[in-house]
C-alpha cells in the first residue's frame, strides 16, 4: 500500500464550504456561500435560491493570492473556474428549461466580484474544467443526458460538451454512448481525459482524436495523471481508496493501491476529491489538503 501525504491549506473561511477545484496554472479555487441552500424535499438541488453571498478564494502553491469580493446571486452555484486572467466562471449544476427560455446557470465575474455576462450550460452538470484557451468542458450526469427539469433535448445529451467562453457549443461527444460522465481531467487545451458510464472506459482526447482504455474500476468519480501512471478513486463505496495503473501501449496494468494521508500519516476519510493533471485536492468541512503527484509517488 502506497501512502501519499497531502499538505493542508491554511484557509480562512468566509462561509460554508461548497467546492474546491483545480484551475489553470496550478491555481486552487475555493467556493463558499454564506449558507448552503437547502435541498428540495431533502433530495433535489435547487437551481435558484434566495439571493445570498458567494465567496471565491484563489490559492497557488498553497498560498492565498486573491480573495474575490463577495458575489451576490440567486443562482445556486456548485463549480468555480478561472475563465481568463481577468474573469472567473461560476456554474450551477441544475437548470430549468422553462418552455424554451432556459435559466442561465453560468455566470462570469471580474475579479472585483462584478457580473459581466450570463449564459446557459444546461442541466445535470457533473463537473467543469476550463482550459487556458477559454474553452469550457462540461460533463453531465444521467439527468443531464436523458432530460429532466423540462429538457426534452438536453444540452448534455451526449454526456460531454466543449463550449467557448460565451457558451457556444464547439464540440460534443457524439461518438460515445455516455449515460453518465463520471470524471474528467483537462491536462491542457489539447489533452483532455474522461471516464464514463456505462462502458467504464477511460478516453483520452488528443486534439479531439480519441484513444480508449478499459478500466477495471466501476463508479470512480476522480482520477489523476502522473505519467506513466493513472491514479483513480476506488469506485462505488471505495472513495477513500485508490488504484494505481501504469499505461502500457494501449492498455492499463494495475501496479499498486494507494491512500492519501494527512501530514501525520493518518489516512484521510470522508473527503471529496478533485483532480486535474497530476494535482490532487481533498476537502471536507474540517480542512482542505492538496498535493502534486510525481511518478516516484506511485511506485
Amino acid at each position: 500500500m502506497i501512502k501519499v501525504a497531502l499538505t493542508p491549506i491554511e484557509h480562512q473561511s468566509r462561509g460554508e464550504l461548497v467546492a474546491c477545484s483545480w484551475s489553470t496554472a496550478d491555481r486552487l479555487m475555493v467556493l463558499e456561500a454564506e449558507s448552503i441552500p437547502e435541498r428540495i424535499n431533502g433530495q433535489f438541488v435547487a437551481s435558484q435560491t434566495d439571493k445570498r453571498s458567494w465567496f471565491v478564494s484563489i490559492y497557488q502553491h498553497g498560498e492565498l493570492i486573491l480573495s474575490v469580493p463577495s458575489i451576490e446571486s440567486k443562482t445556486n452555484f456548485h463549480y468555480v473556474q478561472i475563465l481568463d486572467e481577468q474573469h472567473i466562471l461560476l456554474v450551477g449544476a441544475r437548470c430549468h428549461y422553462n418552455h424554451g427560455d432556459p435559466e442561465k446557470n453560468a455566470e462570469v465575474y471580474n475579479l472585483d466580484g462584478q457580473r459581466v455576462r450570463r449564459f446557459t450550460l444546461g442541466d445535470g452538470i457533473e463537473d467543469i474544467n476550463v482550459t487556458t484557451d477559454g474553452a469550457i468542458w462540461v460533463s453531465y450526469f444521467d439527468e443531464g443526458v436523458f432530460g429532466n427539469y423540462g429538457w426534452g433535448q438536453p444540452l448534455g445529451q451526449y454526456g460531454l460538451v466543449k463550449f467557448n467562453a460565451e457558451g457556444n457549443v464547439l464540440w460534443q461527444a457524439e461518438q460515445f454512448d455516455i449515460c453518465d460522465c463520471y470524471a474528467v481531467n483537462a491536462e491542457s487545451e489539447h489533452s483532455f481525459w474522461f471516464y464514463y458510464y456505462s462502458d467504464f472506459q477511460l478516453v483520452h482526447l488528443n486534439k479531439l482524436q480519441a484513444t480508449s482504455y478499459r478500466v477495471p474500476v466501476q463508479g470512480s468519480h476522480a482520477f489523476a495523471l502522473s505519467h506513466p501512471y493513472l491514479i483513480m478513486v476506488g469506485g462505488y463505496g471505495q472513495n477513500d481508496n485508490f488504484h494505481v495503473f501504469k499505461f502500457n501501449a494501449s492498455s492499463l496494468k494495475e501496479t499498486a493501491k494507494l491512500v492519501f494521508t494527512d501530514s501525520g500519516g493518518k489516512s484521510l476519510k470522508q473527503c471529496v476529491y478533485n483532480m486535474r493533471g497530476n494535482r490532487v485536492i481533498a476537502f471536507n468541512q474540517s480542512g482542505i489538503y492538496y498535493t502534486i503527484l510525481t511518478p516516484d509517488c506511485c511506485q
